[in-house]
Parts: C-alpha cells; sequence; structure tokens
C-alpha cells in the first residue's frame, strides 16, 4: 500500500469514528465529505446486493441499532451515498436524544455560574475532556486554546470559564506581576496582535482570572477592529448536493460550483483546529 492509499485509508477511518462522536456539527462532516468526493478513487460505488443493504429513507426505521448496521457496511461499501446518509441518520438521533448520541447540556445552577445564563452550554470536546481528567494544567492549556477557536464568541468563553472554574478547584491563581508576568496595558489604542502575543505569554506564568478576562477583552477589540488572525470564523451550512437515487456503481458527480468552493472551507477548517482540522489537513494532502 503507498503512501496515497495509507492516507486515503487513514482519512476513511477518521470520517467513520467522527460519525459516532459528538465533536463536530453535521454541516461540517457533509462539507468534509463535499471536499473529499474530489480525491481519486476515495470512495466506492454505491452497492445494494445481499450483503450490502439498502439504506432506508424513512427516519421512523432509523435507529441506534440501524446506524451501527449501515455503519459497519460502510466499512466495506464507502460510498459518498453512505456517509452522507449516515450523517444524517447521527443527526436525527442526536436531535431526538437517542442513548449513546444525546448531547447533554448543562440544565442545573452551578455554583459560581448563576451569574451567567449556561442553559445549554455544551463545552468543546477537549475542555470536557481535560476537566474529566483533573489535570489543573492541562484544563488551563484547554481553555487558552478556547481563546484561539476564532469560532467562539466571547460570551462562548466566559461560559467555558464559568464552566470550568465550577468543576476544577484552584483554577485560576491570585495576580501578580514578576519577571515571567508583566503588568496589563489597560489602553485599548495600544493594543495590537503583538500585545496578545505577550499579555497570552504572561498568563502562561500566571494564570490569574483577571488577565484571562483582560485577554478576552483585547482579543474582541481587535476582532472589531478587523485585525488580521482575530476574525469571526463561521462555518455556513451548505446546500446539499442531490444524489442519483439508481443503485448503480457509479459515484455520484459533484457540482462545479460546489467543488469549486471547497478549498475556501478547507482553509477554515484548518484554521478551527480540533478534530475538524486534523480532516481537512487529510483531504488537503490527497487532493
Amino acid at each position: 500500500m503507498d503512501d496515497k492509499a495509507k492516507k486515503r485509508q487513514t482519512l476513511r477511518q477518521n470520517l467513520l469514528e467522527q460519525l459516532t462522536r459528538n465533536e463536530l456539527e453535521a454541516d461540517e462532516i457533509h462539507q468534509i465529505v463535499a471536499s473529499s468526493s474530489a480525491i481519486p478513487d476515495f470512495f466506492d460505488g454505491y452497492r445494494v446486493n445481499e450483503i450490502f443493504a439498502a439504506i432506508e429513507p424513512d427516519a421512523l426505521d432509523w435507529n441506534a441499532g440501524y446506524f451501527d448496521r449501515q455503519r459497519k457496511l460502510a466499512e466495506n461499501n464507502f460510498a459518498e451515498k453512505r456517509i452522507r446518509h449516515l450523517i444524517d441518520v447521527r443527526e436525527h438521533l442526536i436531535r431526538n436524544g437517542i442513548a449513546g448520541f444525546a448531547k447533554t447540556p448543562i440544565t442545573k445552577p452551578i455554583e459560581g455560574t448563576d451569574k451567567m445564563n449556561m442553559q445549554g452550554y455544551l463545552p468543546g470536546i477537549n475542555l470536557g475532556r481535560m476537566v474529566e481528567q483533573g489535570v489543573i494544567s492541562m484544563v488551563r492549556s484547554a481553555l487558552i486554546n478556547e481563546l484561539e477557536n476564532n469560532r467562539l464568541a466571547d460570551n462562548e468563553i466566559n461560559k467555558a470559564v464559568a464552566w470550568a472554574e465550577a468543576r476544577v478547584a484552584d483554577l485560576f491563581v491570585g495576580y501578580e506581576e514578576n519577571s515571567l508576568a508583566g503588568k496589563m496595558n489597560n489602553d485599548p489604542a495600544q493594543w495590537d496582535a503583538d500585545y496578545y502575543d505577550l499579555q497570552t505569554s504572561y498568563l502562561n506564568s500566571n494564570f490569574a482570572k483577571v488577565r484571562f478576562e483582560h485577554l478576552i477583552t483585547v482579543r474582541n477589540s481587535l476582532r472589531l477592529r478587523g485585525v488580521k488572525g482575530f476574525e469571526r470564523i463561521i462555518i455556513k451550512p451548505k446546500a446539499q448536493p442531490q444524489f442519483q437515487q439508481e443503485n448503480g456503481a457509479s459515484r455520484p458527480q459533484s457540482d462545479s460550483s460546489s467543488a469549486a468552493s471547497q478549498p475556501g472551507f478547507l482553509r477554515i477548517a484548518l484554521m478551527a483546529g480540533g478534530a475538524l482540522a486534523v480532516l481537512a489537513a487529510l483531504v488537503i494532502s490527497l487532493l
């Protein structure tokens, strides 16, 4: 198996794995699939026979067992039609709160978060994992990653801080200034990307809440001024292409205008970080 073939197999495995997790939104996976359609020999033709059962269009028949069966079939018949169908089934199960698929929002008030509306808040997958492990240094790193995620608005970062602080004792330390953690400048006119980076390094040395909150304020100011690297990244859902309904072996043809827009999405996905960036990097390496 050559290098390209190994990467194709890795991308397939990553896509199938993401279908069993709640880390990525359905629209994000659909766009990765759309981008992958330009990779030669990546998707199989959709097959239906005594071994490969057809997909069931009626959502009334979609349940966890059906999802597992179709995912197993996709391992050996990696057809674009099957993968997109699995994304839709997964989303249906999530919306209906099926065990193993449901996203559980925080609804119970927690000490330290009563002044903020946490209704429906879901922590990022990495932050949630680090909090579960309970290693303070890793939780702090995860919070900084939230700060660096340009898909998140300020209120989402504030909620992440409140959520983590309510669960991790001694997450923040007292504010101090020393040779590794200088003072903060409260003059917005002097804030730029270099100042933001400098304050981030100070935060790493003195993880004080006031420093973190200052960085949120600086980040927002730079975003509003349109400073490069701080722009809000919003991944817009795109219309799903219509697929051929016959059970032939030929792969559905991608719309040329839709294919032309994919490189832009992949660049955005790379900046987003996390699992989405991993998938985007694999796709780019195969194009």
